[in-house]
């Protein structure tokens, strides 16, 4: 795990979402949805969105599953994989 990009999410979804979550809340392994974290599908397609734009990728249609959202690890083992790729 990339803890650079870990602290990037969890500033994106603490600043830049419209949650009620604070920095020291975020459970790196809880699930993003609402068992989890409680981020619902607008709150998802704002994550999405910015995380295109912290990280200069794109994430494709055909790329965006349940799985990926499963919790923060999994998303910075995606972001990871797609950097590299460039």
């Amino acid at each position: 795990m990339s803890e650079p990009i870990m602290n990037q999410l969890k500033e994106i979804i603490v600043k830049k979402l419209d949650v009620n979550i604070t920095y020291e809340d975020i459970d790196e392994n809880a699930s993003l949805y609402e068992d989890g974290l409680g981020l619902d599908s607008i709150a998802i397609v704002d994550l999405i969105v910015s995380i295109e734009k912290e990280f200069s990728i794109a994430i494709e249609d055909d790329e965006l599953n349940a799985d990926l959202f499963k919790s923060l690890d999994t998303l910075v083992g995606f972001i990871q994989t797609k950097i590299k790729k460039g």
